[in-house]
């Protein structure tokens, strides 16, 4: 028993859950399993589910259901069960056992999390999500199958606390050889566009991500999820930030982490779609509004970093079209000629150090990110208007930098400030300051406020 118990850890620290299922399935062909191997064989099921497969999760509720007795007084098993019913979501289910879970083991970290997102969803589901009206909803779906394609299969949201959002999907045809996927509903919200483009009807916007034929659009895994996810959150974005999305706008994973195991791309820009005709961009709305559609390019660091240094304009000029008409996780860098950096902290050892509100995006010197030396002087700006949904203000630098070293925009780039907390984790406490506030490392080491001298307007 001893032997088989390690050689399912060994199984399931390789990530290799569906060889446990297997397993265990079989053995208990021949056999009743007792109730550790019930349990070992729930979590396989409920690993391999990745959160969307109902099918597993539920075969994890009757594994669990089925030793209800032995684990009553078991963290674990409350635990595994709650994570079926929240992946089914059946948060009122979901929610006693994750609570059970924290009490009987006062030091698991998880448990708590769940108790709170069960708790919200489940008073969203009181709340009533904003929606187009019903002349708005046809409008927008004629537009979309006459220059998207046909939609042959909806992602639909089950939980809307805000807006709802489904992923409609075109599959490839003869004319166009790859997918289009498209969020519906993000629209029904009006956004807060800087009173400047009031009259532009910047207001409503869907977005659309383009993939090619061979892409595994229902397959489990975060190498075929990500662009999904991506929509999904972009289009809570200008909710959560109350701000907009346009053109030219750039939004970065948090500390640049690649989306996924099979690509580096980890940003993403929005543009006009490509690959349709001009009147593809703006559906017309019987009101007078108009819904504006944009595209999601994937980007490299550092042609997310080029953009931010340069302009949008100045970044999309660089791609040769084709390589803005389908996503390519593996398609050439087109600022692969900028000189590459090799960061004092990789950026694979970056840790999770910082959980901050609002935008997470900041600017440092390479004299921390490449150099690898301590803060010694930061300030933090009111960031400009078009720059509030990544930019949270503060600047970042060694101290030593001198004038002809900040006129390089190449020696400067934009970091998530967790990055820059673990190159240097004492900046931290200073991180909640009000812009307008500067701090100067002393010769002992300590931070002290300074006259504020930044471009605070």
């Amino acid at each position: 028993m001893n032997d088989l118990l390690t050689l399912l850890e060994t199984w399931h620290q390789d990530e290799a859950y569906q060889r446990i299922v297997d397993h265990l399935e079989e053995l208990s062909g021949t056999q009743a399993l007792d109730y550790t191997l019930t349990c070992l064989l729930a979590r396989a099921y409920n690993n391999l589910a990745q959160g969307r497969d109902e099918e597993r999760l539920g075969r994890a509720v009757e594994l669990l259901l089925s030793v209800e007795e032995e684990g009553r007084d078991d963290p674990l098993w409350h635990y595994r069960l709650g994570y079926a019913y929240f992946y089914l979501d059946q948060e009122e289910k979901a929610l006693p056992c994750f609570e059970r879970a924290a009490q009987l083991d006062p030091e698991d970290e998880d448990a708590p999390g769940f108790v709170q997102e069960c708790k919200k969803y489940i008073a969203a589901r009181e709340c009533q999500p904003e929606m187009y009206v019903q002349e708005d909803w046809d409008a927008v779906e004629a537009h979309m199958e006459r220059y998207f394609g046909h939609c042959d299969n909806v992602f639909h949201e089950i939980m809307s606390p805000d807006i709802h959002v489904d992923i409609y999907i075109m599959p490839p045809t003869p004319e166009r050889n790859y997918y289009v996927l498209s969020t519906f509903g993000m629209g029904a919200h009006r956004m807060n566009v800087p009173a400047e483009l009031a009259d532009q009807k910047l207001e409503r916007a869907e977005l659309i991500v383009t993939l090619p034929p061979d892409w595994k659009i229902s397959e489990p895994g975060e190498q075929w999820y990500w662009p999904i996810r991506w929509l999904k959150i972009l289009a809570r974005l200008p909710i959560n930030e109350d701000s907009w999305l346009g053109w030219g706008h750039t939004i970065s994973n948090p500390d640049d982490a690649p989306f996924a195991p099979n690509t580096k791309l980890c940003s993403v820009i929005l543009t006009e779609p490509k690959a349709f005709d001009p009147e593809a961009v703006c559906c017309p709305l019987p009101g007078g509004d108009e819904v504006n559609f944009y595209q999601m390019i994937p980007l490299y660091f550092e042609e997310a970093q080029f953009k931010l240094s340069h302009d949008a304009e100045t970044l999309l000029s660089r791609f040769p079209r084709e390589l803005l008409e389908v996503v390519d996780p593996e398609r050439p860098n087109v600022c692969s000629d900028r000189p590459p950096k090799s960061y004092a902290v990789p950026m694979e050892e970056i840790k999770h150090l910082y959980d901050g509100e609002g935008p997470q995006g900041c600017i440092a010197t390479d004299r921390i990110a490449v150099d690898g030396a301590l803060v010694g002087y930061c300030y933090r700006e009111t960031p400009e208007a078009g720059d509030k949904d990544w930019d949270s203000g503060w600047r970042f630098f060694a101290g030593d930098e001198d004038g002809a070293y900040m006129s390089d925009p190449d020696r400067s780039a934009v970091y998530a400030l967790n990055t820059v907390c673990n190159y240097d984790p004492e900046i931290i406490p200073l991180l909640d300051s009000e812009p307008g506030t500067a701090w100067q490392r002393g010769d002992d080491g300590v931070f002290r406020p300074e006259l504020y001298g930044g471009s605070d307007s």
